[in-house]
Formats: structure tokens, sequence, C-alpha cells
């Protein structure tokens, strides 16, 4: 008999044991229940304003985009035979409403463009480059190797500078087809192989027959002002 009453004494005190790690479990998890948040304010990226750590980045302080463009090329791109107040460049800025840099020179090929690139490009600290080569290169007749090694060296200084180069795709003219197109070939599957963006202002300003229209040039050779116009109206339509 006094056996059945002492294992009846421990099964109480068992029960009663179990009873109380139950009610202690409970009443912590009540607690920290009641120490979460209310949904509402926690912020969308998962930060508690409430945290004493890090607050994380506020509204604003974002790094702005390096909206700046500047344009290296030769008499295309400065504008000839007008000013660089109508040239594509300045339509681009005018369209988009962003700073373009007219790095244009009058008579140069793509070896002068690597010359100069450190202080007309990397020197105004732009976010794109426009590298507009090639005529001045046909007309002097550079070989077609000549012409892949500057527009190389033009792309890695770009690169190495964090400038993302876009490249403009030589355009006809007088008395220089075969090296335009070899150019232009050579330039279309560069510019696919390293994923580089294109321009073809050829799509602009020439007929199917690769001769520059006659509303877009006073003299079958450069554009003029509506030339540079439309010029500019196609590459802030790639851009924007």
């Amino acid at each position: 008999m006094r056996t059945y009453r002492l294992e009846i004494r421990v099964l109480q005190i068992a029960v009663l044991l179990t009873m109380i790690v139950m009610v202690f479990g409970m009443v912590s998890i009540w607690r920290a229940a009641s120490e979460v948040p209310p949904i509402d304010d926690i912020v969308q990226d998962g930060t508690n304003p409430d945290d004493s750590g890090d607050p994380g980045v506020e509204p604003g302080d974002e790094t702005p985009v390096n909206t700046k463009i500047v344009c290296l090329g030769d008499s295309f791109t400065y504008g000839y035979p007008g000013e660089t107040e109508d040239s594509w460049p300045q339509r681009v800025a005018d369209v988009l409403q962003i700073e373009v840099i007219n790095a244009g020179v009058i008579s140069q090929n793509a070896s002068d463009l690597v010359q100069r690139f450190d202080q007309d490009v990397t020197a105004n600290e732009p976010g794109r480059v426009i590298i507009f080569a090639g005529v001045g290169d046909a007309i002097r007749e550079i070989p077609l190797e000549e012409y892949q090694e500057n527009i190389i060296k033009l792309v890695n200084k770009a690169e190495a500078d964090h400038i993302e180069p876009i490249l403009a795709l030589p355009i006809p003219f007088p008395g220089t087809a075969a090296l335009n197109q070899a150019y232009r070939e050579w330039e279309i599957s560069y510019a696919q192989e390293k994923n580089i963006k294109m321009l073809d202002f050829q799509q602009v300003l020439f007929d199917s027959d690769g001769k520059i229209l006659s509303s877009y040039s006073s003299d079958g050779k450069y554009p003029n002002k509506e030339g540079h116009k439309a010029m500019g109206d196609y590459v802030a339509g790639i851009l924007k």
C-alpha cells in the first residue's frame, strides 16, 4: 500500500512539473510576440526603423546616373561646313536635356582620336562616349588593320576609364566605297562581339544607292543643318 501511494505521489509531482514547464514556455512566447513591432513599422526593404544599427540607404542617397556624353569624332561630329551650335551633338543635348560635349575636330582620323582621348574624353568624366571615325581614315586610305587597331584602342581606353563606348559606323564619302564597306563590316562584327551599342547615320542620311539625300546635304558630301538635326534626333531616339 505504501509503495502504491509513493507511486501516486511521484506521478502527481511529474504532472505538476510538466504544467509548470508548459506555463513558463507559453509566457516566454507571449513576451517575444509582444516585442515584435507592428507590420506597418517594417519598411519594405526589410529593415526596422527602430533598430539601433545601420539605418541603411535613405531615399535620395543613391548614386546619380552620369548622363554626360562626349561625342568624339571628325568633321562630321564638329558640324562642318556649319558650326557646332548646329551640329548633331548639340541637337542631342537639346532633345535629351543633358550635357553633351562636342569633341569633333575637322580633318581627323581614328589615330588622331586616340591621341586626344585622355584630354577630350577622360578629363571630362562622361558616362558615355560616342566614337565616330572612319571617313577621314578612308579618305587617307588607311589600311583596315590600322583602322581596327585604333578603334580597339579607343574602346579599351573608354572601358578602362569606366566610360560606356558607343560606336557610330562610318558613312559613305565619294571615292571611298571599298574601304568604307570594309570598315563598316568589321566594326559591326566587333561591336556585336563586344556587345557595344552602335549608331548608323547611313540609315538617316543616305538613300538605298548610298547617296546622301539632297535635303540633308548642300554639296553631296557633308550633312547640312537639316542633316545634323536628323542625325541628332536619331541619336536621341536611340539613347533616350
